[in-house]
């Protein structure tokens, strides 16, 4: 079984460089990124969490292929992607 990690990478969570090859040494087989490139700067319908403001996370989210290029630079053998 292969089993991988998902990181709503932002500059307030543990970077992909420190946590890809973590999850290598542990036998994790995959780490990705998910990737907002489209975020509304106002909003009609108010998110599922109930709050009338968009959540700073996505304000503060890294651009998923520069974080998965570091990434890449410190491990050898975990696959890594963006989750779309």
């Amino acid at each position: 079984m292969k089993i991988g990690l998902t990181i709503f990478a932002t500059d307030r969570a543990m970077s992909p460089v420190e946590l890809a090859p973590e999850a290598e040494a542990r036998g994790f087989s995959s780490l990705y990124v998910p990737e907002h490139t489209h975020i509304p700067t106002s909003r009609r319908t108010p998110p599922p969490t109930g709050g009338t403001e968009l959540a700073d996370e996505y304000r503060r989210t890294l651009d998923p292929m520069v974080a998965l290029a570091a990434a890449a630079a410190v491990t050898s053998r975990i696959r890594l992607g963006t989750a779309v």
